[in-house]
C-alpha cells in the first residue's frame, strides 16, 4: 500500500492588510514574467545585453536625462557616483541625518567625511542646515528624496552654485516624483544633480526580483566613468581598463523583468497617489498623529511611502499588528547614534523626533480602498481608547 504524503499548504498571513504584497503583483502578471524569463534564458542573454540597454534608455527618458546606467543596487549607484564624481579622502559631503545608512556608507567608501545635518518636518534635508554646514572642505551635497518627495531643489542648487559644490541625489524612494522649479518647469527626481541614484530593491517604486539599481546623469563624462566602474573599470568598446572598478552591473534578466513592469508603472504611480489621498482624507484630524501635507504646489510626490509621525508609536504598532495591519517603523535608533557612527557630538533634534514617531502605513498599487479604510479605522480605534 502506497504511503500517503503530507499535502503542502501555502503559509497563511496573519495580516488583513500587508505592508507590501509582491506576491499579488507577481500573480497579476505571472504569465508575462515567466515568458520574459524564458525568452532571456533561451537567448542566453545574461550579461550586458539588449534588455539592459532598452531599460536604461526608458529610464533616462522617464527621468528626463541623457544617460541611465544600470547597476547591482541603489547602494552601488551611490558609491559609484561618489567615485565617478571625484569625491576623495578628506572631502566633506553634507548628507541628511534622516536616511538609510547606505547614503552615508557611499561617502565613507571613498574615505570622505559625511557631515550630517537635520531634516525638516517633511523628512527631507533642511536647506538652512545645509548652508550652515558648508566650509572650505565641503566638496558635495548628497540630498535624499524621502518617501517619494523631492527635496527643496531650488534652494539646494542655489547653495551648490554659490559654493561650487557637486550635488548627488539619493532618489532610491522617488522614481516618478516631480518638483516644480521656480522657473515654472516640472523636473523629475534624479535630474537635478550631477547624478541621480535609484534603487530597484523589490519593495521600491519599481522593484526587481532581487537587488538592482540605476544611476542617471546629463554629464557624458560621468556616464562614461560609471559604465566603466560598474564593469571592473573596463571600457567595453576599446577593451582597455582605465580604473580599478567593481563587478556591479545590473543582471540582464532583471532588466528584462523591469522592462515588463515599466509598462505598468504609470498606472501604479497614479494608484499610489490615489491611495495617499484616501489616507489623507481618512486620517485628517486624528489626534495623536501628524500626516503628510499636500498643500505645497511645488511637489507632485510619488508616494513610495505614506509616513505618519505618531505619539505612543510603539503601542500603536503593537495594536495594529494584533489587529492585522502590517506597518514598518524606521530607525528607532537615529543614524548618528548607530554604533558605526560613534563617537560623535551630533545633535539633530528634528531627526530624533521623527525617528521616535515614524510609522510607514501599507502602500502598494494593489492595495484596495477597503484595506486602506480598515487600516485607518484601526489607527483611529487605537487613539479613541
Amino acid at each position: 500500500m502506497a504511503k500517503k504524503t503530507a499535502k503542502l499548504t501555502k503559509p497563511v498571513s496573519k495580516y488583513k492588510v500587508r505592508y507590501v504584497n509582491p506576491q499579488k503583483q507577481y500573480a497579476d502578471h505571472k504569465k508575462e514574467f515567466l515568458k520574459t524569463v524564458d525568452d532571456v534564458f533561451s537567448r542566453g542573454d545574461l550579461i550586458n545585453r539588449k534588455d539592459l540597454a532598452d531599460f536604461e534608455k526608458k529610464i533616462a527618458r522617464m527621468v528626463g536625462v541623457k544617460h541611465a546606467i544600470g547597476v547591482n543596487s541603489g547602494t552601488d549607484a551611490l558609491s559609484l557616483s561618489m567615485e565617478a564624481a571625484g569625491i576623495r579622502e578628506g572631502d566633506e559631503v553634507i548628507v541628511p541625518g534622516y536616511t538609510f545608512m547606505a547614503s552615508v556608507s557611499a561617502i565613507c567608501h571613498q574615505k570622505a567625511v559625511p557631515v550630517l545635518v537635520d531634516c525638516k518636518s517633511d523628512y527631507n534635508i533642511d536647506p538652512d542646515e545645509v548652508e550652515k554646514a558648508v566650509n572650505p572642505k565641503t566638496k558635495a551635497i548628497e540630498v535624499v528624496h524621502m518617501n517619494g518627495r523631492v527635496c527643496d531643489m531650488d534652494r539646494i542648487m542655489d547653495i551648490a552654485k554659490k559654493h561650487n559644490l557637486i550635488v548627488i541625489e539619493d532618489a532610491a524612494r522617488a522614481l516618478g516624483a516631480k518638483y516644480k522649479a521656480r522657473s515654472g518647469q516640472w523636473k523629475m527626481a534624479g535630474s537635478f544633480g550631477l547624478a541621480g541614484c535609484f534603487s530597484m530593491y523589490p519593495f521600491k517604486m519599481l522593484g526587481a526580483f532581487g537587488d538592482a539599481g540605476i544611476a542617471t546623469t546629463n554629464d557624458d563624462e560621468m556616464a562614461k566613468k560609471l559604465r566603466m566602474l560598474r564593469y571592473n573599470g573596463e571600457d567595453r568598446e576599446t577593451r582597455v581598463f582605465y580604473a580599478h572598478g567593481r563587478t556591479a552591473l545590473m543582471d540582464n534578466v532583471q532588466a528584462a523583468l523591469l522592462n515588463v513592469k515599466l509598462k505598468y508603472f504609470p498606472n501604479w504611480l497614479a494608484r499610489r497617489r490615489q491611495i495617499a489621498k484616501l489616507y489623507h482624507k481618512l486620517l485628517a484630524g486624528v489626534d495623536g498623529i501628524a500626516i503628510p501635507k499636500f498643500e505645497d504646489p511645488r511637489y507632485n510626490d510619488s508616494w513610495q511611502n505614506y509616513a505618519i509621525v505618531a505619539s505612543r508609536r510603539d503601542e500603536l504598532v503593537d495594536f495594529l499588528d494584533k489587529n492585522g495591519v502590517e506597518v514598518l517603523t524606521e530607525w528607532h535608533v537615529p543614524l548618528h547614534k548607530q554604533p558605526v557612527m560613534l563617537p560623535n557630538n551630533i545633535s539633530l533634534p528634528v531627526t530624533e523626533k521623527v525617528c521616535a514617531g515614524s510609522v510607514l502605513l501599507p502602500m502598494y498599487p494593489e492595495l484596495t480602498d477597503a484595506q486602506v479604510d480598515y487600516a485607518c479605522k484601526t489607527v483611529k480605534k487605537f487613539y479613541q481608547n
